[in-house]
């Protein structure tokens, strides 16, 4: 099984997205867990999941919360509007886009 993590500033939306995402995880058949973590403890967690996926208004902090990530992690920016609508499906098929080890 695969392991996603969101995060944005604190979480809370990052989380309410992780839900409506694995929904369709699980609806699709996809052995993933999709789990979200604010920034203050990203780098606590990170380690225990295989890629990552950011909130659109954290991408500045890109290089330092992924500095001590493994070389070669796959990581990905969610896009604004599909993030700020809570649009599981759409960020869902970005992650499957931009993560290929999220393929079945």
């Amino acid at each position: 099984m695969k392991k996603l993590l969101i995060c944005c500033i604190y979480g809370a939306t990052a989380g309410s997205l992780a839900k409506k995402m694995q929904a369709v995880a699980d609806r699709r058949g996809y052995q993933l867990m999709i789990s979200a973590i604010g920034i203050e403890n990203f780098a606590s967690v990170a380690p225990a999941f295989d890629c990552y996926l950011f909130a659109p208004h954290i991408q500045y902090k890109l290089s330092e919360l992924t500095q001590n990530l493994r070389p070669g992690c796959p990581v990905a920016v969610i896009e604004s509007y599909p993030y700020a609508s809570l649009d599981g499906e759409k960020v869902f098929d970005y992650a499957i886009a931009h993560l290929p080890v999220l393929v079945k």
